[in-house]
């Protein structure tokens, strides 16, 4: 029996040998990873087309991370405490700049993180981890002195009067309106799935008279614009909720319900005799309340009635030029997003953000050069289109609400200040130029 065991030991030990000396490749060889990457340093875009770019072409660098320079490492001296990591044996970390670069990058495009890996020599999985990380930073270290809801009477008497110096619309504290955020389809996210057949949050905005973005203690996520200018947004009700249902689940609406907000108190138009209060500007996806303002309906418009919504649309293009010039800047929002509704809530604040603080900053010029908005007119009324209209509607993301086509019955005070508001575009607070636009 011993004898059979060592005969067999030894056979063994002669097909080993065999394997060893004739079939090394069964034995497959570690792969040394992808060492392209490891040469992110000496060739990556920081070191690379960045550099080049900083130091010969900086109207370049201004489109390639929609900031100057001077802004770009500004930003990196805000964010770098939250994101710069230590050195380890293995490798030397990847610095603030370089994640502040290719975050930016990546929220400027529609490029995906595999273009952005061969880009930026950085791996995809660690791009998943850094955009989101950078995003977070950016709303921490930013937040609490760009995002600044108007809290006391005097703050919103300034809105009111640069609406009624610029748009011809007294009592207006600001417009409203919301898109669909759209991102990729996720089986067990299915209360995301909206109207048109896509995955969504809502991103609701109170756009101001000219383009900020101030923020309110309201609820989690809200902020404000104020000189194309966010007064105020809400995001992360999800796309299933009907749209007109969105707003009501905010807690501006709540506040305004409740008069528990500092709003001026009702006074009369200019030159008129009846109270009037304060309200904003919707349009057909919201209910019309003493508080919101939307265009009468468009059957049997008369006149008058045709007068007053073309000084509602006129007062409302502000916001449109908000969602018009955040996906003219920030080209994320002109396609889907492939990430999971936390991930692309934290991206969308920190945009938003970055669209209060760059309006602010130095780089306002930058941001938003001449002729990019609506301009017009004071003495005709024209309106000159922003070259943003060039760019078409995004076809995937941004998608409108959708109208209301049910449950608005509002109450008769409600009815009383927009008719009050029409008896003023057609008598005391007429422009010139109006009744061209609307014969």
């Amino acid at each position: 029996m011993a004898s059979a065991k060592r005969k067999q030991i030894a056979v063994l030990c002669m097909v080993i040998t065999f394997l060893d000396d004739e079939g090394e490749g069964l034995v497959k060889k570690k792969s040394p990873g992808r060492t392209w990457l490891r040469r992110r340093a000496e060739r990556g875009s920081c070191a690379g087309i960045l550099t080049e770019l900083a130091a010969e072409d900086l109207p370049s660098f201004k489109h390639y991370l929609r900031m100057d320079v001077n802004s770009f490492r500004r930003l990196v001296e805000v964010v770098s405490p939250r994101i710069v990591k230590g050195n380890t044996r293995m490798r030397s970390p990847i610095s603030p700049s370089e994640r502040l670069a290719l975050t930016l990058r990546f929220l400027a495009t529609v490029e995906t993180f595999r273009s952005l890996e061969f880009q930026f020599r950085v791996s995809r999985t660690a791009i998943s981890y850094i955009v989101l990380e950078v995003c977070q930073a950016i709303l921490s270290e930013l937040g609490a002195s760009c995002l600044q809801f108007p809290s006391t009477v005097e703050e919103w008497k300034a809105t009111e009067n640069k609406f009624s110096e610029r748009w011809n619309f007294p009592h207006c504290a600001g417009a409203l309106d919301g898109k669909h955020v759209v991102m990729q389809a996720c089986g067990q996210y299915s209360q995301f799935y909206n109207y048109k057949g896509s995955h969504s949050i809502v991103l609701m905005v109170l756009a101001g008279p000219s383009y900020e973005i101030k923020a309110d203690s309201l609820e989690r996520n809200c902020l404000g614009l104020r000189r194309y200018e966010i007064t105020w947004c809400n995001m992360g009700v999800n796309g299933r909720v009907s749209d007109g249902g969105v707003w009501n689940r905010t807690g501006l609406c709540n506040v305004l319900e409740n008069g528990e907000i500092d709003l001026p108190l009702p006074e009369p138009l200019p030159n008129r005799r009846e109270d009037c209060p304060y309200v904003i500007i919707g349009d057909d996806a919201f209910a019309l309340k003493p508080f919101l303002m939307k265009p009468y309906p468009q059957q049997y418009l008369d006149l008058e009635r045709r007068i007053c919504n073309y000084r509602f649309f006129r007062a409302r293009r502000r916001v449109e030029n908000v969602f018009g010039l955040l996906a003219n800047r920030w080209r994320i929002f002109r396609a889907l997003i492939a990430l999971q509704p936390n991930k692309v809530e934290i991206v969308t604040m920190a945009v938003v953000t970055l669209h209060n603080w760059l309006i602010k900053g130095s780089s306002k010029d930058v941001y938003v050069p001449p002729r990019v908005v609506d301009t017009v007119n004071p003495f005709t009324g024209e309106i000159v289109p922003g070259s943003w209209r060039d760019d078409g509607t995004p076809s995937q993301n941004l998608q409108p609400l959708a109208m209301l086509r049910y449950g608005n019955n509002p109450s008769n005070h409600a009815k009383r200040v927009r008719d009050e508001f029409n008896e003023y575009f057609n008598c005391e607070g007429q422009v010139g130029w109006q009744w061209e636009k609307c014969m």
